[in-house]
């Protein structure tokens, strides 16, 4: 080989020697020294539902380096109760109730972290389980409750980390508040188990109406309470099942999801509100008639003669009532007798029938004249 081009390349290699002396950092040296100690960042012990998996990072103090290191990559795990957790290239499996413990080793060095798993979560629920807020309105956020697979049911309110699904609302100082018009999801998220709550955000209403405000019942039947609101904007909108309502008289009329209910004889005013708004309606709650009553059951007459009739309603509460002067009279043949306010009058020879009509129930009885 020719003496100059080996000249040349000794040359070559000796600029590249100092060239990443200069520019490789001593840090990036310090990395290769001895690791002096490992940890499993977070709390001992962890928590894990039976079917979960989980992966835990583990850091390094090495001798020479400034900062802690990641070396999850090649760290020896093992667990004390494979029966219980199982752990396979760093990821943990929960197998079965009970309490393992996972150790990493890395050049020697150990660090452990306590594991209990407990029986797998059937269902979580959040209380309340859903929201209506004016915009600008918050509320204190849900509380909520797991059922484990055993039955055993656990408040876990505390562990739970919530999220909304747009900015239309928003989450602050462990309260949820109404920021646009709209609807969002509230999500809750306890371990790897998510509930979820709707939102229901709405604009300020600058007045609503009920709609009739004079109700008339009898008992035991039921109507719903049709109350349309509006906001500023002239929009419109049905919140017969937003209005909290309450009764005056709730012996007489009660209040339930917007339908009123009529439960004895009487009269109440039921007063709903809604965003500061407020609305009335009167209910008058009557019996319902079930029969007229005659005083006869049937007549016989002279010619010229009169006779002077009373008719009363019964009604289902056992209640009688005289209705004579309000009911509509009416002979079938004038021209054989004729009746006012029933006063019967015999005009001539003949048959005839007489009938009161009071609400809806009327009663008949034969007039004969001779």
């Amino acid at each position: 080989m020719d003496k100059n081009r080996i000249k040349w390349s000794l040359r070559g290699m000796l600029a590249l020697i100092i060239a990443l002396t200069v520019v490789v950092p001593a840090s990036v040296w310090a990395a290769a020294g001895d690791v002096i100690s490992i940890e499993i960042p977070g709390s001992s012990p962890r928590k894990m539902n039976v079917g979960e998996t989980t992966s835990y990072q583990v850091l390094a103090t090495v001798e020479g380096a400034d900062h802690k290191q990641d070396v999850t990559g090649g760290v020896t795990w093992s667990t004390s109760n494979t029966a219980v957790v199982t752990i396979t290239k760093g990821k943990v499996k929960a197998i079965a109730a009970g309490e393992a413990t996972i150790v990493a080793q890395v050049s020697g060095v150990k660090a452990q972290v306590v594991v209990q798993v407990q029986d797998k979560i059937k269902s979580i629920k959040a209380s309340p389980n859903a929201y209506t807020f004016v915009k600008g309105n918050e509320g204190t956020l849900p509380k909520v409750s797991i059922t484990r697979a055993n039955g055993k049911e656990e408040e876990v309110t505390s562990d739970i980390v919530w999220t909304v699904s747009s900015n239309l609302a928003v989450i602050e100082n462990g309260k949820i508040k109404g920021v646009t018009p709209g609807k969002v999801i509230l999500q809750g998220k306890y371990g790897s188990t998510l509930v979820k709550v709707p939102i229901t955000v709405t604009d300020i209403i600058s007045k609503i109406e009920v709609k009739p405000a004079t109700i008339q019942l009898t008992i035991k039947k039921s109507t719903p309470l049709k109350v349309m609101g509006a906001y500023s904007s002239g929009k419109t909108v049905n919140l017969s099942r937003s209005v909290i309502w309450t009764s005056s008289n709730p012996g007489v009329a009660a209040v339930k999801n917007g339908t009123v209910k009529g439960l004895s004889e009487g009269q109440a005013t039921l007063t709903g509100t809604y965003q500061g708004q407020t609305v009335t309606a009167v209910v008058n709650v009557v019996p319902t008639l079930q029969k007229l009553i005659m005083g006869q059951k049937s007549l016989v007459l002279s010619p010229q003669s009169s006779w002077a009739l009373g008719v009363m309603a019964q009604y289902d509460t056992g209640k009688t009532l005289m209705v004579t002067g309000g009911a509509v009279w009416s002979s079938s043949k004038p021209n054989v007798a004729t009746v006012t306010n029933g006063r019967i009058v015999a005009v001539a020879k003949g048959k005839t029938s007489i009938t009161a009509k009071w609400g809806n129930k009327k009663v008949t009885i034969p007039v004969t004249v001779k």
